[in-house]
C-alpha cells in the first residue's frame, strides 16, 4: 500500500513541475480521446460530441494564446 502512496506523490510532484501549457496540452489530449471514442461508438450522442469539441477548441485557443505571449 505504501508503494501506491509513493507513486501518487510522484505524480503530484510531476504535475507541479509541468508548465500551464503542458497541463493544458495533456487535458486537450484527454478531451480529444473521449471525443473520438464518442464519435466512433456513440455517434447518436451529437450534443455530447459537440460539447467535447467546443471544450477542446477552447483549450486549444488558450494554448495558442499562451504560446504567443511567451514568444512575443
Amino acid at each position: 500500500m505504501s508503494e501506491g502512496s509513493q507513486q501518487q506523490g510522484g505524480q503530484q510532484q510531476q504535475q507541479e513541475q509541468q508548465s500551464p501549457v503542458q497541463n493544458l496540452t495533456q487535458a486537450l489530449t484527454g478531451v480529444r480521446k473521449v471525443q473520438s471514442m464518442f464519435e466512433l461508438n456513440y455517434p447518436q450522442q451529437g450534443q455530447a460530441i459537440q460539447m467535447l469539441r467546443n471544450a477542446g477548441d477552447l483549450v486549444w485557443q488558450e494554448i495558442e494564446r499562451m504560446q504567443q505571449q511567451q514568444q512575443g
